[in-house]
């Protein structure tokens, strides 16, 4: 009796003493860290006007979070979220002479983008689009991205420009998350002298990606409707 009170008593001792704290955990799962919070992206809510387009002038040149720095050399692209930074862009050329930031909807995703340069014609422009997955800025490939422009009905993405004097090319994508997938292509040459030496039968030629012809015309009126509205926009 004495024996089997002396075994409780060592046993309360060991308890009370933290001595088998260890046993006691041993089937508790470790905690797991909690996933940083993800970024609001919000885009800014920018209508097409009676022409059926939104411009890049259209668009805010600042975001309620954040702010982009570009350096002087036009090479690398400083983004802050919230005065925080949170990514640096770089490329052999971001933006030319006047890099104007502007806020935007590329993709039609709801998340901001950002377009960096003046969009107009024979400078350097860039395109981020944000990654919600990811978290992060992509650099958008393979692009001209001058006198850009959206059309919210097709979520198209537009934009073009002069080859030359006599030449002039516009181009509509859509885009596959962070991916511009070109459509068509239109090329305009203004000088029926120069046709055969652009390989065309007429002044607007219309073609797939492959560089199939869609559709080729003296006349916009002949081209299909949303193209005789860009044809208008670009004064070609």
């Amino acid at each position: 009796m004495k024996a089997k009170s002396l075994l409780l008593g060592t046993l309360a001792l060991c308890i009370g003493m933290g001595l088998f704290t260890a046993c006691d955990n041993s089937n508790k799962k470790p905690e797991t860290p909690e996933a940083p919070a993800k970024l609001v992206m919000t885009a800014p809510q920018v209508a097409a006007n009676e022409s059926g387009f939104i411009f890049l002038e259209d668009f805010p040149e600042t975001d309620p979070h954040l702010a982009v720095k570009v350096s002087e050399d036009f090479t690398t692209a400083t983004i802050s979220y919230d005065g925080k930074e949170i990514q640096t862009v770089t490329s052999d050329e971001l933006a030319s002479d006047d890099p104007i930031v502007r806020f935007l909807d590329a993709n039609f995703d709801g998340l901001t983008d950002i377009y960096i340069g003046p969009g107009v014609p024979r400078t350097a422009n860039s395109l981020l689009v944000w990654n919600e997955n990811d978290q992060k800025y992509v650099l958008v490939d393979g692009s001209s991205l001058q006198n850009a422009m959206l059309e919210p009905q097709t979520k198209s993405f537009i934009e073009g420009g002069s080859n030359s004097a006599v030449e002039y090319y516009i181009s509509r994508s859509l885009f596959n998350g962070d991916k511009k997938e070109m459509q068509e292509e239109l090329r305009v040459i203004m000088a029926p002298e120069e046709y055969a030496n652009n390989n065309v039968e007429h002044k607007y030629t219309l073609s797939d990606p492959d560089g199939k012809v869609l559709c080729s015309t003296e006349t916009a009126d002949q081209l299909p409707e949303l193209w005789q509205k860009i044809v208008t926009v670009f004064d070609y």
